[in-house]
């Protein structure tokens, strides 16, 4: 996506503010997308919950999952992100499972997690930068 197309984006937000006010992430602190939005200089799009809230209250509709999404494009994911990505698609948690995590989960009559085998991994991980994972 051009600058020009992320104004376009960007076009239709009157900085209320309501974005931020509803938003989990500026709620403990940090600064989200909705920093941007209203006007800061101090944000980082890989910071959101995925809530939706933002989306939910904004009086003009503006996109801004589509804004978060041409932000992540051009910002370097931070230090970890890759790797819950990876622990995401082997196991559906962002946390590593591993046989402890299992062992634990059968002491207290759960079943264990069942990991995808790591060659799917790898087939799901290819196309990213020549199948080869950032990190």
């Amino acid at each position: 996506m051009s600058e020009r197309d992320l104004d376009a984006l960007l076009e239709d937000c009157t900085q209320c503010g309501l974005c931020r006010e509803v938003c989990i992430v500026e709620a403990l602190g940090a600064h989200s997308i909705t920093s941007l939005l209203c006007g800061e200089e101090q944000y980082s799009s890989w910071l959101c919950s995925s809530c939706w809230r933002c989306q939910e209250v904004c009086p003009q509709g503006v996109d801004i999952h589509a804004i978060i999404m041409e932000m992540r494009r051009e910002e370097e994911p931070p230090p970890g992100h890759e790797a819950n990505l990876v622990n995401v698609l082997r196991s559906g948690y962002a946390l590593p499972v591993d046989s402890g995590v299992n062992s634990s989960r059968i002491l207290h009559s759960l079943e264990p997690v069942q990991l995808i085998p790591a060659k799917w991994l790898e087939i799901l991980l290819q196309g990213r930068e020549g199948g080869k994972t950032r990190g």
